[in-house]
Parts: structure tokens; sequence; C-alpha cells
């Protein structure tokens, strides 16, 4: 008996450490996002900054806040493919969006990239700095969102799109919104995917920061295949055949 007890002392206390060590992640990254978001805004407003600056600031930024995870074992992130972003210049890079933090793992690993966000972000006083530094784009208008995307691939920057417009509310992957089709059929660009695999629930949509979750949290990112527009496709057409490549490697994902 005796030793049984000990051994549910033993789980309790584990358990109650990873707990505290999830709290704990997602705690840093909004301690590293706030403490750098006024300095940031500060620079954007009083002296200027070029976005692709702001956006090398961001994935710095966010590096550190991977390192920190894979150092206090709260994540196991494995990386495929990315080497061929490294210098990629104004493209657009689109990406299924499973849980909270798979968006700062991503910009960490990508080159400097304008993200799209939900334009509410930019009253969040963790994120609006560096969002704003960064020259990150927000969607709450579809034709506002568009001419920002067109403006930014024309400019040379990179354009990071989560298609589906939030988290993913029913797996696979939500219906995707055509936005990022229409500034690819604009621009001409090629669109590259990249692929987020994910099977925990921990900051997926609907699920509290505070609900226990499995740690370490399993990440892989891995980049997919690069799409362009066919003869005589539409931007629905175009978008439709992405969103049903996300799906078949979702629902059967390679290995």
């Amino acid at each position: 008996m005796a030793g049984a007890a000990g051994r549910r002392g033993v789980w309790r206390r584990g358990h109650l450490i990873a707990y505290c060590g999830q709290i704990a992640a997602v705690a840093v990254f909004f301690v590293i996002a706030g403490a750098a978001s006024l300095p940031l805004w500060a620079v954007w407003k009083l002296a200027g900054i070029s976005p692709r600056s702001g956006q090398r600031v961001l994935r710095k930024l966010f590096g550190i806040h991977v390192w920190w995870m894979r150092v206090t074992g709260m994540l196991r992130l494995e990386v495929r493919g990315l080497e061929g972003l490294r210098d990629v210049r104004g493209t657009i890079i689109v990406s299924n969006h499973p849980a909270l933090l798979d968006a700062p793992f991503l910009i960490a690993h990508l080159p400097p990239v304008a993200c799209v966000m939900r334009a509410d972000l930019l009253r969040n006083p963790f994120l609006c700095g560096g969002a704003l530094a960064a020259g990150y784009v927000t969607n709450d208008s579809g034709p506002g969102f568009v001419r920002q995307g067109i403006g930014k691939i024309r400019s040379g920057e990179n354009l990071l799109v989560f298609p589906e417009g939030t988290r993913t509310l029913t797996g696979p992957i939500n219906r995707f919104k055509n936005g990022f089709a229409l500034v690819a059929e604009r621009t001409r660009v090629p669109v590259r995917t990249v692929l987020i695999e994910y099977d925990g629930t921990h900051l997926t949509k609907g699920v509290s920061l505070f609900t226990p979750a499995a740690v370490p949290l399993r990440f892989t990112i891995r980049a997919g295949e690069i799409f362009q527009f066919e003869a005589g496709e539409s931007v629905q057409e175009f978008s439709r055949r992405i969103e049903a490549w996300f799906r078949r490697e979702l629902e059967h994902p390679a290995g």
C-alpha cells in the first residue's frame, strides 16, 4: 500500500510539474511579446522601421521562445524542407493553423514574412507593437487584405496566409477563404505551401488554456508543394485545389 501511495505521489508531482510548464510556455510567449511591443511601437511610430527589419526582429523573438520551449522539454518540433524557402522574396506562403502557438513556431523558421492576422489583434497590447513594426496585414476587409497583399508582394516582401481564417475548428481543415488566391492571380507569383501537423488539443480552437495537456507538445512543420495557376483556372478553383491538397496530406500524413 505504501509503495502504491508513493507512486501516486510521484505521478501527481510529475503531472503538476508538466502542467506548470504548460502554463509557463504560453506565459513566456506573452512576456517576450509584451516586453518587445512598446519599444517596437515607439520605433515604428517615432523613428520609422522598415517592415522587413521588423519581421526579422519578430523572427528572432519567436525563435527564442521556440528554443526555450525545447530546452524546458515542453516542445518537440520537427522541421523539414524549409531550407528551400530561406531566400525567397515576393512570394505567398500558405499554411494551415491547428493551434495558437503554431504561427510563432512557423514564423521562427521562415524567412521574414508579412503575416496576415485578425484585425482585433492590433488592439492587443502584447502583439500590436510587433505587428505594426513588421507591417503585418489584417484580414478584416476582403478588398483591403487583397490590396495590402498585392502591395507586399510587389515590394518584394513575402506574405504568410492562413486561409482557414482562424484556428482549425473541425478536422482536418476549415474551408479556405479565397483572398490569398486572388492575390496570387493578380500578382502571378507561386503559392508555396507549408503543412503543420499536430495531434494534440492544447491551444486548439475552443480548448481552454488551462486544460491539462499532454507534454511535450509535438509539432511537425514541413514544406509542401508549390502551386501556380493553370490555364483557364478560376480563383475559386485554384483555392479549392490547394485546400484539397492540404486535406489529403492531413488525412493521410506521410510516414
